[in-house]
């Protein structure tokens, strides 16, 4: 989301956190942004400005609205200095809000979190192969008795050097070629994951490596061509780009 003057831009990605709740918030810096679309929970919002945004550190934000910001104080986060980095919370729209939301009538409860975590959790390994920069998915719960939350998954890659970072980069340094290159363009390389489980008593833990071949075609090939072709007569931008794992 961009935040300019309270004016909420919200792009398509963002949009999605509205199946899980009707006030999403997020820190970053030494602000924290609320997002009320439906102008139900914030004063003073409208269609037009359909948000707040809060300096915490310069105000009083934490000790007047502690039961909104506290949440926010883990991973580092204080509220009290400027983060340097993001934390989003989400509120699960409960039976009662759903009743009467213009956003979502979907219910979720922890149990619902918690099952969505066990699928990620089984499929983490997928979801980082074709990153370029995330290095790690990690899961916590934090229950109302817990000083900080507690991690349940994790899903890690095992080296995280520059060589790795090198062949994760291979669609930017490769993109950043001539589009009319008659080269064919291929990079290798394998990748292992560690997952782990925390579940009360029970631990697991399970590795998994992935041979990973990634490759730009020429610009005369039969996709390079099409991409030109695209680029050309309807504006789009397509890069002639594959990568398979195994």
């Amino acid at each position: 989301p961009v935040v300019t003057h309270g004016l909420c831009f919200c792009s398509i990605g963002f949009n999605s956190v509205y199946h899980l709740t009707d006030l999403p918030s997020f820190v970053s810096g030494k602000y924290v942004v609320m997002f009320d679309p439906q102008g139900a929970y914030l004063p003073n919002v409208s269609a037009a400005n359909p948000g707040k945004r809060i300096d915490y550190v310069s105000s009083t934000a934490l000790t007047l609205y502690s039961d909104q910001l506290s949440p926010y104080r883990a991973f580092g986060c204080d509220m009290k200095v400027p983060f340097q980095g993001t934390l989003f919370r989400f509120p699960l729209r409960n039976a009662e809000q759903a009743s009467s939301s213009r956003l979502s009538r979907q219910v979720y409860t922890e149990d619902d979190i918690l099952s969505l975590f066990a699928q990620l959790y089984e499929e983490a390994v997928y979801n980082l192969l074709f990153l370029k920069n995330v290095l790690a998915l990690e899961m916590y719960v934090w229950e109302s008795d817990m000083g900080e939350p507690k991690i349940v998954y994790s899903c890690t890659l095992r080296s995280q050097d520059d060589k790795l970072s090198w062949h994760r980069q291979a669609l930017i340094r490769f993109s950043g070629t001539s589009a009319e290159s008659v080269e064919q363009k291929i990079d290798s390389f394998s990748m292992d994951f560690v997952s782990e489980a925390f579940l009360g008593n029970k631990f697991e833990k399970k590795s998994h490596t992935y041979f990973i071949v990634q490759g730009m075609a020429s610009a005369l090939s039969k996709i390079g061509i099409f991409a030109t072709g695209a680029a050309k007569e309807y504006d789009l931008h397509l890069l002639p780009w594959a990568s398979v794992a195994a």
